[in-house]
């Protein structure tokens, strides 16, 4: 114990840097995650709460900021790259949910309130973990380990991990999509 949990905690709180690392948000809600990237540019575009529409924008992202024109937008997938440092700013939209994912070996709860970050570095793709396991159906999925309420079964996100390339061609269609649907809102 002398030794685990002073160790334990300088891994913990010794972060990569932002600028060296891919963030992303993610927010829990019941029962759904809710992602958010911020684009190019590198910054997360505001958000309001009289802008949430459960169907077409739970995060209420103010799009008519120039902040929020390249944002990305996702529910219940995340896309990360592999062997990059990955940063999750974990937040909550009501309860307490728990946001892991075995495979990772990530867990850690998200708090009304606060933003609570956890890093990792996934190292093995979705596509070479469908190899190894041999199943062509394999998905890392993120679960809530909290009782968050009656819904709590239903809970279930997704991780794909890709490569570099892969997901900066995912990266760039997603940002493409926002910048048309962010000058083009009716469509």
């Amino acid at each position: 114990i002398g030794f685990a949990i002073p160790l334990w905690a300088a891994r913990v709180d010794e972060r990569p840097p932002e600028s060296e690392s891919v963030v992303v948000q993610v927010t829990g809600e019941q029962f759904a995650w809710n992602v958010h990237y911020p684009g190019p540019d590198g910054v997360f575009g505001p958000t309001d709460i009289n802008m949430i529409d459960l169907q077409t924008n739970p995060l209420g992202l103010d799009r008519s900021d120039p902040a929020a024109m390249d944002d990305v937008t996702t529910v219940n997938q995340l896309y990360l790259p592999v062997d990059r440092q990955i940063i999750v700013k974990l937040k909550t939209k009501d309860v307490i949910h728990s946001f892991g994912v075995p495979e990772l070996r990530v867990k850690q709860d998200a708090i009304p309130g606060l933003t609570v970050p956890v890093w990792f570095v996934p190292t093995i793709t979705t596509a070479e973990m469908r190899a190894r396991t041999g199943n062509p159906e394999f998905e890392y999925e993120i679960a809530c380990a909290q009782l968050c309420g009656l819904g709590h079964y239903r809970m279930r996100g997704f991780v794909t991990i890709q490569t570099a390339g892969e997901f900066q061609q995912w990266m760039d269609e997603k940002v493409q999509e926002a910048a048309e649907a962010a000058l083009n809102p009716f469509l």
